[in-house]
């Protein structure tokens, strides 16, 4: 059983007072825990204050400490990436060799765990992620901000 900690540990504190900070229990080995990393330092080198968060389950008392901002709604007992200044984000990775169909499925599994996500570069146009971004939006899915994780782990906003 994989013990969970609610201790938050200062990661890094930028001149403009941004900071990084991170639960103990995170998953530093984990795949992407180094793309949340460069998300985190994006924003907090704009003076932003970020955390990332621990996987944790929906029926252990600490995940009503850690994601105690959702509960009673939509992503209630999900477990978002991390945080920018209060707001969840969630990173989807690129993965397969089609472009266009992973973006979709990037953009499916992000909306299901936060409106504002983070969708790591698959090679698609901009243009033609923005137009899926705004008939989904015309669908009502609920989506606040997408970012595109590049590949020098610089972020640009999409949507």
């Amino acid at each position: 059983m994989k013990i969970i900690s609610a201790k938050l540990v200062l990661l890094k504190t930028y001149k403009n007072n941004g900071t990084i900070k991170v639960y103990e229990s995170v998953d530093r080995k984990a795949d992407d825990y180094n793309k949340i990393l460069a998300c985190c330092k994006f924003f907090a080198k704009q003076g932003k204050h970020t955390v990332i968060l621990p996987t944790v389950h929906k029926d252990d008392p600490l995940y009503k400490v850690i994601y105690k901002d959702l509960m009673g709604t939509v992503y209630e007992k999900k477990c978002p990436d991390f945080m920018v200044d209060g707001k969840f984000y969630e990173l989807e990775g690129f993965t397969g060799t089609k472009p266009k169909k992973a973006f979709l499925n990037m953009i499916s599994r992000g909306c299901l765990q936060s409106d504002c996500l983070v969708i790591e570069d698959c090679g698609v146009s901009r243009r033609w992620a923005r137009r899926n971004i705004d008939e989904r939006v015309k669908q009502s899915a609920k989506i606040s901000e997408v970012w595109i994780l590049e590949k020098d782990s610089t972020l640009t906003r999409l949507f």
